[in-house]
């Protein structure tokens, strides 16, 4: 009895996270998408730069090269490509997908011939916080809509027309 009222009291916390948060040094954004039998490698397909490279059970670990930032909003930093590892865990009520090492992919030198992708922890972490700036936040913003975009289950479109008499 001990045992299931302890495993219930540190899974309700990490269900109820969702967005950006710290683990150290680093930043991860973590979201928990509450979809029942949810098919992840439709979710993944739809990106061809998501790449799965490790299936276990009803977890999912892969990388992402070259993404498509495509939020609205945030700083021009935000129109950059982006580089991130993920693990996607599913249970029947739902999935959870952590993001980690995210990198923003930026372009220097002429005709932008030169690549560096930079750690986010520099746009979104102030002395191993984060960042509370109103640039960041908004980044922030944008970057989480985006994850939960890419990420989420997307509605099924009809195929209903619009006709008049």
């Amino acid at each position: 009895m001990k045992t299931l009222l302890l495993s219930l009291l540190l899974c309700f916390p990490v269900m109820a996270q969702t967005g950006f948060k710290t683990e150290g040094n680093n930043i991860i954004w973590q979201g928990v998408f509450s979809t029942e039998n949810a098919n992840i490698l439709a979710v993944l397909d739809r990106d061809p730069n998501l790449k799965i490279s490790n299936f276990m059970d009803s977890m999912y670990k892969g990388q992402a090269d070259d993404v498509q930032n495509t939020c609205n909003g945030g700083t021009g930093i935000m129109k950059n490509k982006i580089k991130f590892d993920f693990v996607i865990l599913q249970d029947p009520a739902g999935y959870v997908v952590k993001v980690r090492n995210l990198r923003i992919i930026e372009k220097f030198g002429p005709m932008q011939a030169k690549t560096i992708a930079k750690r986010c922890e520099k746009y979104f972490m102030d002395n191993g916080q984060l960042n509370t700036q109103p640039n960041a936040a908004e980044n922030m913003a944008c970057m989480d809509s985006f994850f939960s975009n890419l990420f989420g289950i997307q509605p099924a479109v009809s195929n209903t027309s619009i006709t008049s008499n």
